[in-house]
């Protein structure tokens, strides 16, 4: 009796456990085909009740283990979006329970399906949060992802799903077949495998195909400045010439390599732009001396309202351009219900900054009112696949992330959100460059792959200072997801839908015959 009573909760630990290992740092992905093997066996036979606290506590703690740097923020901040985020497994673990009486065959699609409309809706309501979306855990994994170029990250995430039920199925049928002794002999078990394998080899197969394409594409040379800037000194008035200094003369150093364009982090210029006009004025006069352009971030201040920005000067200084931030972080750059809920002030006592509302695609070259070519995400933005797709159908053919995770320490946090830049690549065929701060600071091109990054002679790209300079390429065709969008979510939603319309068209014929 002891032992049934917790092996489930062992189920819960293990699952929570190794889908922990397969997202940076560990960066173990084959855990992500078999870590939810044991949630999933511990969910069988379980009442919805039951199920939903199960997959409730294994998200509590997946969550923890993947998101824990949010502490760094806030405390309170960090405990109360876990316990949100753990809701999605919840449900997930209800939905499993509730699916319990239809076939292995109809569950293999309903399961992932349940999934991927969970990870879908987690990324979009309330402003979403897309960071640990399970098929991010393959962003090393370069030949299951080329798949995002259809699907999004949300293919990736139903074929994991697949494998693994399909793979609790065959331990299931295996121990079942143990305990009487006689062979393995489930048709609907070879059909499941049947699926499974075929989807798996049409997803690889696709992969390695993109992979060894070697198109003629044109490129622009740019520069990536990484000036490990501590969190504290950036906001104290006594640091900010410190700051240009160290900016400037990395920047120098880059500039004797002849990039075309150079690119510092987010709110890497110190202080409020057109409040100090000095600063600004030093920072103008060095790059007409350089006489190469200079894309930056800072925080800007109009009429009384902040704004997260980038700027591009010309070669000649002057602004050419500029990008104010269309998605806030809630907690971190605004505080959401502020009016009705003032005690979060002093929880997370910040001042509101003020969302953009244009996405604007930077021209180049500057000088000569080039056409339209790149588009920045700034901070979290390239979490969110919406935008990137956004600026893509805007003509942009080059995405730059510029951001500041010095937020969050030396932790698996750089790491994860260079995961999700990887997918925002394969899913609009554009190459990112990303300029952080204190990492990762890189080059991605089309299909995934890190070409270049900002490292010490250890090989460290995190809390390092440097440049990196490479030619990226430059695209203009259009994938079937920059086209369509999150059409494949629509159809797990059809799926998810359709067989909860047969379980309970099922009940209620059963209850019919029981009269």
């Amino acid at each position: 009796m002891k032992i049934s009573k917790f092996q489930p909760w062992g189920g819960v630990i293990l699952s929570a456990i190794l889908l922990t290992l397969a997202f940076p740092r560990t960066d173990i992905w084959l855990l992500g085909w078999v870590g939810l093997i044991p949630l999933m066996r511990a969910l069988d036979t379980r009442s919805p009740r039951a199920a939903f606290g199960l997959a409730y506590a294994c998200g509590v703690l997946f969550f923890g283990g993947t998101l824990y740097w949010f502490i760094h923020v806030t405390i309170v901040g960090a405990v109360l979006l876990n316990a949100y985020l753990a809701l999605y497994f919840g449900l997930f673990g209800l939905a499993y329970s509730f699916f319990r009486r239809h076939t292995p065959l109809q569950k293999l699609f309903l399961i992932p399906s349940i999934w991927v409309v969970l990870e879908f809706v987690r990324a979009h309501l309330f402003s979403g949060l897309g960071w640990a979306v399970l098929g991010q855990s393959q962003y090393k994994n370069l030949v299951v992802i080329q798949i995002a170029e259809m699907t999004g990250v949300w293919g990736v995430s139903f074929l994991l799903v697949m494998v693994n039920f399909f793979l609790k199925e065959v331990i299931n049928g295996v121990s079942a077949a143990g305990h009487r002794g006689d062979r393995i002999s489930f048709p609907q078990l070879a059909a499941c495998g049947r699926v499974t394998i075929v989807w798996t080899i049409l997803v690889l197969g696709y992969g390695m195909v993109c992979l060894q394409r070697s198109e003629e594409q044109q490129g622009l040379s740019v520069a990536v400045i990484q000036a490990n800037i501590a969190q504290d000194l950036k906001w104290q008035e006594s640091s900010w010439p410190m700051i240009m200094r160290k900016y400037m003369a990395l920047t120098a150093q880059a500039a004797e390599e002849n990039p075309q364009l150079i690119v510092w982090p987010e709110t890497s210029f110190p202080g409020f732009l057109w409040e100090d006009q000095e600063l600004f004025e030093e920072l103008r006069g060095f790059v007409r001396r350089l006489h190469i352009p200079l894309l930056f971030g800072s925080v800007v201040t109009r009429q009384g309202a902040y704004y997260n920005s980038a700027l591009l000067l010309s070669g000649e200084g002057d602004v050419i351009e500029e990008y104010h931030k269309i998605h806030l972080v809630p907690f971190g750059e605004f505080v959401p219900l502020r009016a009705f809920f003032p005690f979060l002030s002093d929880l997370v006592p910040i001042a509101d900054f003020t969302a953009g509302k244009e996405f604007t695609v930077f021209p180049y070259p500057p000088e000569e009112g080039g056409r339209k070519m790149f588009a920045v995400l700034i901070c979290f933005e390239d979490t969110v696949a919406r935008l990137a797709r956004e600026f893509v159908q805007r003509d942009a053919q080059l995405l730059v992330n510029l951001t500041n995770d010095a937020w969050f320490h030396d932790t698996k946090e750089p790491f994860m959100h260079l995961s999700a830049s990887v997918f925002r690549t394969i899913e609009n065929r554009r190459s990112l460059l990303r300029a952080a701060n204190t990492g990762v600071s890189c080059f991605i091109d089309p299909y995934g792959r890190v070409l270049d990054q900002v490292q010490d002679q250890r090989y460290k790209t995190t809390y390092v200072e440097g440049y990196a300079r490479t030619t990226v390429p430059l695209n203009t065709a259009r994938t079937l997801y920059t086209r369509f969008g999150d059409v494949f979510v629509f159809l797990c939603m059809g799926c998810a839908a359709a067989g909860i319309l047969r379980s309970w068209r099922r009940n209620w014929q059963g209850r019919e015959e029981r009269k």
